[in-house]
């Protein structure tokens, strides 16, 4: 009997010996690095009061500076049309022309009815006892002697032709572009032939609301974007602001900018972009605020304790990258100068968190 109970000692000695020297599982290993702490690294800012810009954002439609509806003002058959839609033009380029056979007919018939106005006129006066010197002829005598040699219908008729004639070729009145062309060759011209636009500059018309308009004043600056590409810009200024409020609580405002690159035109729509600016306000980036039991809150750092704290606050004016913020007034929070806030980082943490600050500015 003790010759086999010395044989199971010994045994269990050597599997004790075999499984202490047994070395570890590298699974059991990554497992256990699982549940090693893991750092909250944040990034932190000291809270100052700054300048903050406010972006107002507005949706407009630009209008034309100057722009010309051209029609004949002379009837006729529409002989040669110059330009195309998107034509550019100079102040006394050529538009259009009509047919002006019948009108040169016209005017010189009535300029061989003039010249014989004009001789009979004379000899009226010659009948009267004067030459054909009118400078002392009394006006009561030069009238009746007009309206027998029938020289005012005449002359009336004469500057009429002249003037159909005239109107019988459109040009363009100032620089631009020609749009909306409808005239063809052999039409009647009674339609409208074309519009110009000077597309040199617009006007921008967009509507703020009523609780916008203390951002805004004559000539301040603004930049817009057509909708087709918000990667190109265009400066401007404020022109005018109508002192009307609307049903709908808006104020209409028009805006001048120039068409650097004549890449603009008329009626397309753009995006406008006022900034105003506004000093010594609590400003803090967007990634700070972050919600919490449904709230707007900001995490504060404690360097004593490497601790975060939450704080209730209340967003006031945002714009793309900033919010103005104070603390929260039914939370009865605090927010002061000095603090130091948690930018980056922040998501998951909770109130009491320990933090490392990752990097600080």
């Amino acid at each position: 009997m003790d010759k086999k109970i010395f044989i199971f000692a010994s045994v269990a000695a050597i599997m004790l010996v075999s499984c202490k020297d047994t070395p570890k599982n590298p699974e059991e290993n990554a497992a256990k690095a699982d549940f090693a702490a893991e750092k909250n690294l944040v990034d932190t800012i000291t809270l100052r009061k700054t300048g903050f810009y406010k972006e107002i954002i507005s949706n407009g439609n630009l209008k034309g500076v100057r722009k010309a509806e051209l029609r004949f003002l002379t009837q006729g058959e529409i002989k040669k049309v110059y330009v195309k839609n998107g034509s550019r033009v100079v102040r006394g380029d050529s538009i259009a022309m009509l047919d002006t056979r019948t009108l040169r007919m016209n005017l010189e018939r009535a300029a061989r009815t003039l010249d014989k106005a004009k001789l009979e006129f004379y000899d009226a006066l010659i009948g009267f006892g004067y030459t054909s010197d009118t400078t002392d002829v009394p006006k009561d005598k030069m009238d009746v002697a007009k309206v027998r040699s029938g020289y005012s219908s005449a002359l009336h008729d004469y500057t009429n032709a002249k003037m159909e004639m005239e109107n019988a070729s459109i040009i363009a009145p100032f620089a631009g572009v020609v749009a909306n062309l409808t005239a063809k060759p052999y039409e009647k011209s009674a339609e409208t032939v074309c519009v110009v636009i000077d597309d040199s500059s617009f006007d921008v018309e967009f509507n703020l609301l009523e609780s916008e308009l203390s951002y805004i004043k004559e000539s301040q600056p603004i930049r817009v974007a057509p909708f087709i590409d918000l990667t190109k810009s265009y400066s401007g200024y404020i022109k005018e602001i109508n002192p009307f409020v609307d049903e709908k609580g808006r104020i209409k405002v028009v805006a001048g900018i120039t068409n650097k690159g004549k890449r603009l035109i008329e009626g397309m729509n753009v995006k406008v972009f006022i900034e105003s600016s506004r000093e010594n306000l609590l400003t803090v980036p967007k990634s700070a605020v972050v919600i919490r039991d449904g709230y707007d809150v900001l995490f504060t750092f404690d360097p004593e304790t490497n601790k975060a704290g939450w704080v209730y606050v209340d967003v006031l004016q945002s714009n793309s990258t900033h919010h103005v913020v104070r603390g929260n007034e039914k939370k009865n929070a605090i927010l002061n100068e000095g603090q130091i806030i948690i930018t980056g980082g922040n998501l998951n943490l909770a109130d009491g968190s320990k933090v490392e600050v990752k990097k600080s500015r």
